[in-house]
């Protein structure tokens, strides 16, 4: 359980802290940008090498890296038999992350890949048959063996002694596996013709979805494209927190001083000059904004949430669901609304964890496109009700857009490394309203 739970706390946060250190949003953006569409199975030093293209990361640094596109789902590693020689199995990845993750059957590198896993799969069916003494070399591999093997393997793997030639052949297929369904893109994979033909499933549907090494939920490549996004705009974010940090001495120095808890600095950094605020918007409509945000990131809001809080927010979520799914005006529940999102802006897990907390009533599995759509609207109302008396004041959609991008500076200048995930995704509402595009 303390495995799993430390795994969600990775996939929520999309990206760790010991990554701020050594990765700044110009190289994330570079190693994403070498991994999409990528035609060919990376070997461990192919993949270090676009990590480490600049040559200044060691290789704890570059594995750190690599464990985070693993953990969200954007490379998948593959086990394949190591040269004569070399002891135990060689790691290999091929990466997920597509330019068109709608539509992906459009993209020749995506059916290059999927093509030589197919035929990889093709080769160890056989081998794994042949390795298990079973009369045909054909038979579609059952997932109940599979994870038996990966369980020895890893078992194992720790105690550093001999693997035997089944367990290494089982986690061979199973990483095969957990690559092709994800490159399958399809919520009902163990229908797949071609599925069929290489694994026999017969696990129940909660089970059907999850990865067999790594145990936890298959990602389609629509929400692995999110994970890509929400890492790198994480970057973004603490990147411009820094460069603002640099051109102010106070806040420079503010930095540079020992570790405080989350709510001294949030309070510290409400005491920096924001050019933008001496502008003239700045200094007819800063006060305005400046009140709104110190109400809605008030650190002092978040103690006073309680279990009986995750309760009544549940109740009124239900509600709102309801309304949403009977495509019903949201705005009627404003109160509702302002209610369930002064929560969600407090806390630090993300949607994931917040479907498997709130959404428990909903009796077929709600797609995580269609909750962001929900979760949309609710803070699109919520932004509108909160800034009512700015937008009030100010009629021009060019004045609009200028205030939108203000607001959205504010909140990085004040909230910094400290913004939640519902945080960010507050900030990607107020940028779509504002017809702001993501750099």
């Amino acid at each position: 359980m303390a495995d799993e739970k430390k795994t969600d706390d990775v996939l929520e946060s999309r990206i760790d802290r010991q990554l701020f250190e050594f990765i700044d949003y110009t190289t994330g953006n570079k190693i994403v940008n070498k991994l999409t569409d990528y035609a060919e199975i990376l070997t461990e030093g192919k993949i270090s090498g676009i990590i480490n293209f600049n040559y200044r990361l060691n290789s704890v640094q570059t594995g750190t890296v690599t464990r985070i596109l693993e953990d969200i789902q954007g490379v998948s590693k593959i086990y394949t038999v190591s040269m004569k020689g070399s002891k135990d199995l060689q790691v290999e990845y091929i990466s997920n992350i597509f330019s068109d993750s709608e539509n992906p059957e459009t993209i020749s590198s995506y059916l290059n890949l999927k093509n030589i896993i197919e035929n990889r799969l093709t080769h160890q069916v056989q081998q794994y048959n042949i390795n298990m003494g079973k009369n045909s070399t054909t038979l579609a591999i059952p997932i109940n063996e599979l994870r038996g093997h990966v369980k020895t393997y890893l078992d194992l793997s720790v105690l550093n002694v001999p693997i035997s030639t089944k367990a290494q052949h089982g986690i061979i297929a199973a990483s095969l596996h957990d690559t092709y369904i994800t490159l399958l893109n399809r919520q009902d994979f163990w229908n797949d013709k071609s599925y069929i033909k290489f694994f026999f499933n017969e696990d129940d549907p909660s089970k059907k979805k999850n990865l067999l090494l790594r145990r936890e939920k298959r990602l389609m490549l629509r929400e692995i494209a999110f994970n890509v996004k929400q890492m790198l705009d994480k970057l973004h974010a603490i990147q411009y927190s820094r460069m603002q940090a640099s051109r102010d001495p106070s806040l420079s120095e503010a930095r540079a001083a020992p570790p405080l808890d989350y709510f001294t600095r949030r309070t510290k950094s409400e005491t920096f000059t924001d050019r933008m605020l001496l502008t003239p918007f700045g200094k007819q409509y800063g006060s305005i904004i400046e009140k709104i945000l110190d109400r809605i990131f008030d650190p002092d809001r978040k103690d006073t949430y309680d279990e009986a809080s995750e309760i009544t927010v549940r109740g009124k979520l239900a509600l709102l669901y309801n309304t949403f799914k009977l495509k019903m005006n949201l705005a009627q529940y404003r109160n509702e609304i302002l209610e369930v999102v002064d929560y969600l802006v407090m806390q630090e897990y993300g949607i994931k964890t917040f479907v498997e907390k709130f959404f428990s009533f909903e009796k077929k599995e709600a797609g995580q496109e269609y909750i962001e759509q929900f979760l949309g609207q609710l803070f699109t109302v919520y932004f509108e009700e909160d800034f009512s008396s700015l937008f009030r004041i100010i009629k021009s959609l060019d004045m609009k857009k200028f205030a939108c991008a203000f607001i959205i500076k504010r909140i990085y200048i004040n909230e910094g490394e400290n913004l939640t995930n519902f945080g960010f995704f507050f900030v990607r509402v107020i940028a779509r309203i504002g017809g702001i595009r993501s750099q």
